[in-house]
């Protein structure tokens, strides 16, 4: 459910605000780890999405950056370097105010996305 999300964009917009909820305050108040594990939620999430997207071979117009980043090559390579620039900067420079960003980032794409898909109705596709 959570890897189709025109189908449900709800409930995939409910997990990822929570993932980068967590990610961010509870690597600011706890520990960082918590980022860390949001980061490679993100990319673990990102390599099935693209990777099931792409076995069904559905293809979007190329209209808006919304429909680019729909395409799986472009959101996979996209989605994938934001996150590891996330991580590599947690792990390498200790510090998390990338790894935040990116988090937001994130967050800001999957609001756009549950938008796009809730104004176009484009749910069952």
């Amino acid at each position: 459910m959570i890897y189709t999300p025109s189908k449900h964009p709800k409930q995939a917009f409910i997990l990822i605000t929570i993932m980068v909820a967590v990610g961010i305050l509870g690597g600011r108040y706890i520990s960082e780890y918590l980022m860390a594990i949001s980061l490679v939620f993100w990319l673990q999430y990102t390599a099935v999405l693209s990777y099931l997207q792409f076995k069904r071979k559905k293809k979007y117009e190329r209209t808006s950056f919304t429909e680019y980043l729909l395409n799986p090559q472009i959101r996979f390579l996209v989605f994938e370097f934001l996150a590891v620039i996330g991580i590599g900067t947690l792990l390498v420079y200790n510090t998390q105010s990338i790894g935040a960003v990116s988090l937001f980032a994130w967050w800001l794409f999957s609001l756009n996305f549950f938008l796009y898909y809730k104004q176009f109705k484009k749910y069952g596709e």
